[in-house]
């Protein structure tokens, strides 16, 4: 055992003891598996009996130590140490006691069926034998059903999970071309948008004109009615002098 937080401190009785019990323990699961069946049984009683032994003497020391007021780290240091090695011990008891109830339960499967059989005859176990290679067959053919089954379900699973990826993947591409749609239409709008503000443009420049030619015509047609306009008394550049030579 590991020397704990204070290891100066003497060791009391029952960790004396202690160390004895387990240094019998461990020789006595070191010589179980040399032993025949039945004094492997009395070997494993005597060896808990020394477990229970230990489990007492543990209990025993913390309460003494409490009493005399070793301090809690120190005494919990202690004890986890002892009660991890009788965990250990109690661990392979476990074991051996399940090795040997599974035996002991194979071997009374094995006695039972002898003795059935020993009682009936030859004929008899033909039958018993083809009766089990028909109930084998059996099986093995519900076994192959369920393979042969789940080997379908597993195509039909791939086939649709294909189908959807084929879907998801028709969807990608709508989108896409949904998206180059979108920006083709709105490049459209902005050169529709960009020629309509220019035909303003020039139509207003056309307006302007027309104006311009109709306000010379009215004028034309104005002055040769004698209508005098008011505030233009001077003549026109334009007009001729009179007798119609400049």
């Amino acid at each position: 055992m590991e020397a704990g937080p204070s290891s100066a401190s003497a060791p009391y009785e029952q960790e004396l003891q202690l160390e004895r019990i387990f240094h019998s323990l461990s020789q006595g699961f070191q010589k179980l598996d040399k032993l025949s069946e039945a004094k492997q049984q009395a070997a494993l009683k005597d060896l808990t009996a020394q477990m229970q032994e230990a489990k007492t003497l543990i209990r025993e020391f913390e309460r003494e130590a409490r009493t005399d007021g070793m301090p809690a780290n120190e005494l919990n240091f202690r004890k986890k140490a002892y009660v991890q090695e009788l965990n250990g011990f109690i661990g392979l008891k476990k074991a051996y006691a399940g090795g040997a109830a599974a035996r002991a339960e194979l071997l009374d499967g094995a006695k039972s069926e002898s003795q059935q059989l020993a009682g009936k005859s030859t004929q008899e176990l033909m039958t018993m034998g083809r009766k089990d290679m028909k109930e084998t067959d059996a099986a093995l053919l519900r076994s192959e059903k369920i393979v042969n089954d789940t080997m379908a379900i597993g195509i039909q699973t791939a086939e649709t999970l294909q189908g959807q990826t084929r879907q998801l993947e028709k969807v990608i591409d709508d989108l896409d071309e949904i998206h180059f749609t979108m920006k083709k239409a709105r490049q459209v709008l902005r050169d529709m948008t960009r020629s309509m503000m220019t035909d303003k443009l020039i139509m207003g420049l056309i307006l302007l004109v027309v104006l311009g030619i109709v306000a010379i015509i009215v004028l034309n047609i104005l002055k040769a009615k004698g209508v005098s306009l008011p505030g233009n008394r001077r003549r026109l550049l334009w007009e001729p002098p009179e007798g119609g030579v400049w």
